[in-house]
């Protein structure tokens, strides 16, 4: 027996061998290392606060922050690996060279054996600058239109002003705030979510990832109400439209009534839309010409113009000179007031009136229409006196200044 087990010992013993040989072939082959892509894995920016103690932000360069990771093992454990399984990081604290430049660092956390990893990137590349703080007034845009028949009215960010952190060069870019919210079918006053954005001077959207600021990352709510509307007329104050020595002698304006909206209460005693004396022709231009009013600024507070087509309005005017007359009053036809007891005028006048006006005011013009007084209170014994003297006339009739009468008096009865 023991003959048999020691016979052809060598051929059994390289039987083992091969067999053995064969084996690690087989399994080299069917379970070789091999190496899997892993891209885009997100660089996790570590010890910010090193920064923001000193008062100091860190911009990261759009695309430097990601990584691919080409992962060498075999590939039982290839096929089964996430991108969980590694944590890839950067410290500004530690790793942060040359003041622009923080070192990824890539640690695998699995339970499986990998032969090593490959990185395409080495460094996160970053701006570090000042951290600035601003605030900003929040713009409401409406968007959609109310129910029936009612017009968008006011609309109240839940703050009107905005602070916004961040670094410098990208908080300097920041020219508006809005909100934009849907009010499609609202009645009355309700409460409708948007999204703030910040907007940079040709109204292009900013990047807010390195800002800081309230309703950043959830709704910001706008407070937003619907108003009646009614079409009212439009009048003007016109007494200061023509300079000294001119007349308005023609205004008209196009259109002639403009529709308002309000609530029922403010819109329901108004007929005109009154726009005071000031607003026509504040540059004493004089002849014929246009003028470009924007009325929507003469509404009481709560009420709006609704369509911004009709905020304007185009009044044309013809300012034109004064024409004058002239009127002689004599001692009869002039008043005297005030006249002492023991006193008569024995002499006065006569007194040359000149007025001016439009034509068309001076035209059916009479003396009769003028009256002439002197107030003699202060005259209290006879002599002769040179006294101021008034001068009363129709309305858009205007009476030269500084008249003056010389009167004589003298004692009643002294003929």
């Amino acid at each position: 027996m023991k003959t048999k087990v020691f016979d052809n010992l060598l051929l059994k013993v390289l039987s083992v061998a091969a067999a053995v040989i064969l084996w690690l072939v087989v399994v080299n082959i069917d379970d070789a290392v091999g190496s899997r892509p892993i891209r885009n894995v997100k660089v996790s920016m570590v010890n910010m606060e090193a920064l923001t103690s000193q008062g100091q932000m860190c911009r990261i360069e759009e695309g430097t922050d990601v990584v691919d990771l080409t992962v060498y093992a075999r590939r039982s454990v290839l096929n089964n690996l996430k991108s969980t399984d590694f944590v890839v990081t950067a410290d500004m604290q530690k790793d942060l060279q040359y003041g622009s430049m923080v070192k990824i660092e890539v640690s695998y956390v699995g339970d499986a054996t990998i032969e090593r990893v490959e990185q395409n990137r080495e460094n996160v590349l970053v701006s570090i600058e000042e951290s600035v703080t601003e605030q900003f007034k929040v713009v409401v845009r409406q968007k959609g239109d109310p129910g029936n028949g009612l017009v968008k009215g006011s609309a109240t960010p839940e703050q009107t002003l905005l602070e916004v952190t961040g670094p410098a060069s990208v908080v300097e870019r920041i020219k508006q705030v809005e909100v934009e919210v849907n009010v499609a079918g609202i009645t009355g006053t309700v409460v409708r979510p948007g999204k703030l954005t910040l907007m940079d001077s040709d109204r292009n959207p900013i990047d807010g990832t390195y800002l800081d600021y309230y309703g950043k990352d959830t709704d910001f709510n706008v407070t937003v109400t619907t108003l009646n509307q009614k079409t009212v007329g439009i009048s003007f104050d016109i007494s200061k439209a023509a300079p000294e020595g001119y007349s308005l002698s023609a205004i008209s304006y196009t259109p002639e009534t403009v529709k308002i909206a309000g609530t029922e209460a403010q819109i329901r005693p108004i007929r005109n839309l009154e726009i005071p004396a000031e607003v026509l022709n504040p540059e004493g231009t004089v002849g014929k010409f246009e003028q470009t009013v924007d009325i929507s600024q003469y509404l009481d507070e709560g009420l709006l113009i609704p369509d911004e087509d009709e905020h304007e309005i185009v009044v044309t005017m013809d300012i034109t000179p004064h024409e004058s007359a002239k009127y002689m009053f004599y001692s009869p036809q002039i008043q005297y007031r005030n006249l002492s007891g023991g006193l008569e005028v024995s002499e006065a006048g006569p007194l040359e009136v000149t007025v001016s006006g439009a034509e068309a005011d001076l035209a059916p013009l009479t003396m009769e229409d003028i009256t002439v007084s002197v107030d003699l209170s202060e005259c209290r014994r006879p002599g002769t006196y040179t006294m101021p003297v008034m001068v009363t006339a129709p309305e858009n009739i205007r009476v030269l200044d500084g008249l003056e009468l010389t009167v004589t008096l003298e004692k009643a009865g002294s003929d």
